[in-house]
């Protein structure tokens, strides 16, 4: 889709529907003006009134007004004011691209009601861009062209006085975060047939040329080189190779922070040799969501040029239980150079990220976030709204949480202390990539832990809860989420602005 700023009066622009929201219980100015311009006064009001439209949250009402030249006003609200948040702002403008596209409508203009929401004219229009954009999204590439043909392509946004270059401002944000997380979602929806690991190293490649991204793969060879036991021993039971996928700033001002990203690239998990039940085993296709959300956020750090030397290190593997896969009992020799015995093949995850957070630290990094599907334990612990986010750092877990708020991918902080790392220790090893039957995920953040120099300021994200959805919500279809990209990506700014 396309968006401009559009100067010009409400009833003589030329579009198939104009969008304007509204609050709950509160006939704004815009209203207002769209009633007397439409000529109808008292049987336009009447009208709202019978369909039953009092601006709940993302509810909508179409009305014809032979007064407009662009003939329907799309109502959507925006609930009551004291609860309109920036999650809020995005789920109306999706349903208001939903309904546009359901009524043909090609060119729309919308009025986004800057100073009624409380917050800033750049703020809402990178919202209403990102909420409109998302919630169009294809669910997988078979319907990508359906939906291009029938949704809008063309949105003006009307500014007030001086706000046309701040409503430009958020529409690049809003475009560039939606891209990223679209990106992300596509990736997770991809069938595992058409996503190995080698796969994968391609899609990065692909992406990161057209967002001038670096972008260099380690494959068997060189990780062996690099003595990855890690991820070459997940890995090993699959005729799909393992590989180390690493995308990174092109154009980073000299002496700029470094962020570096970890995501768990796991394209297909069986679980290996501990094998998963069959039900919903066809889900394991979106375990490599913390490496979708990686890979996005370094497309929307990269065109908002933000100033930083970003290093996203994606390991990627395929869990599979061949005759050479890794067994329970089994000693893996790790990068770092500790030793792991694999107690449970379905604990790959932080096998692999263990091999590239060593990778990323030895880059010399700011601060470090990795991003995972890792615990099922977190899911169920926090449900499919909130990511667990554990680390060392509270600086880091702060601006985390504060990201996550303003993208509305929400995190949630948990615990992680010395008695999570000690449940780690091995008498055959120096660790093992279990802990006990109680804080799955907490004592999967621990073995990460093990990885990162206590001076490196690190946090971990479980996103195993939001990162799929089995039902379509406001913001996008069944489906992966593409949850993290904006989190990332927002968190990356916050850091270094």
């Amino acid at each position: 889709m396309r968006w401009t700023v559009s100067k010009g009066s409400v009833g003589t622009l030329a579009g198939d529907l104009l969008v304007l929201p509204v609050i709950e219980g509160k006939q704004g100015p815009e209203l207002s003006g769209v009633i007397e311009l439409a000529g109808g006064h008292a049987a336009l009001r009447e009208i709202i009134a019978a369909g039953g439209f009092g601006g709940a949250a993302s509810s909508t009402l179409p009305v014809h007004c032979s007064g407009l030249k662009c003939g329907w006003v799309l109502l959507v609200g925006l609930g009551k004011a004291k609860r309109i948040s920036l999650e809020v702002l995005r789920k109306a403008a999706g349903a208001a691209a939903r309904q546009a596209r359901a009524m043909k409508a090609r060119t729309v203009i919308a009025m986004p009601s800057f100073a009624e929401t409380g917050f800033d004219a750049e703020t809402v229009s990178r919202c209403f861009v990102e909420g409109a954009e998302m919630a169009l999204a294809a669910a997988g590439p078979a319907d990508e062209l359906e939906l291009r043909e029938q949704g809008p392509r063309s949105w003006k946004l009307l500014p007030g006085a001086d706000e046309a270059a701040v409503l430009r401002r958020g529409i690049r944000q809003g475009e560039a975060a939606a891209r990223g997380c679209l990106a992300a979602r596509r990736l997770v929806n991809l069938p595992p047939n058409r996503l190995t690991p080698r796969l994968l190293a391609e899609e990065a490649r692909r992406i990161a040329a057209k967002a001038d991204l670096k972008c260099t793969v380690l494959g068997p060879a060189q990780l062996r080189r690099h003595k990855m036991g890690g991820i070459l021993g997940v890995g090993q039971g699959s005729e799909n190779e393992p590989c180390l996928i690493c995308l990174e700033s092109r154009r980073a001002p000299r002496g700029a922070p470094t962020v570096a990203l970890v995501g768990k690239g796991v394209t297909f998990d069986t679980g290996g040799i501990s094998l998963k039940p069959g039900a919903k085993m066809d889900l394991m296709k979106s375990d490599m969501a913390g490496a979708a959300a990686v890979i996005g956020a370094a497309v929307i750090v990269s065109e908002l040029a933000l100033p930083v030397r970003l290093i996203a290190l994606i390991p990627s593997a395929e869990n599979m239980p061949d005759g050479r896969a890794i067994k329970p009992a089994d000693v893996l020799e790790m990068a770092s150079g500790l030793s792991v015995e694999v107690l449970n093949t379905d604990a790959e995850g932080r096998l692999i990220l263990a091999d590239a957070l060593h990778h990323a630290c030895g880059k010399q990094p700011d601060w470090v976030v990795d991003i995972a599907t890792l615990t099922g334990a977190c899911a169920v612990a926090l449900g499919q709204h909130f990511a667990g986010v554990m680390g060392t750092s509270g600086e880091l877990i702060e601006v985390l949480e504060q990201a996550g708020g303003e993208t509305g991918e929400r995190v949630w902080p948990l615990p992680l202390i010395d008695a999570h790392r000690e449940a780690l220790r091995s008498k055959v090893a120096d660790i093992k990539n279990l802990g006990g039957r109680e804080g799955g995920a907490l004592t999967a953040a621990a073995f990460l832990s093990y990885f990162v120099p206590d001076e490196v300021p690190w946090a971990h994200l479980d996103i195993a809860g939001p990162a799929w959805t089995d039902k379509s919500n406001a913001l996008g279809p069944r489906g992966g989420t593409g949850f993290g990209a904006r989190l990332l990506a927002r968190a990356v700014e916050i850091l270094v602005g």
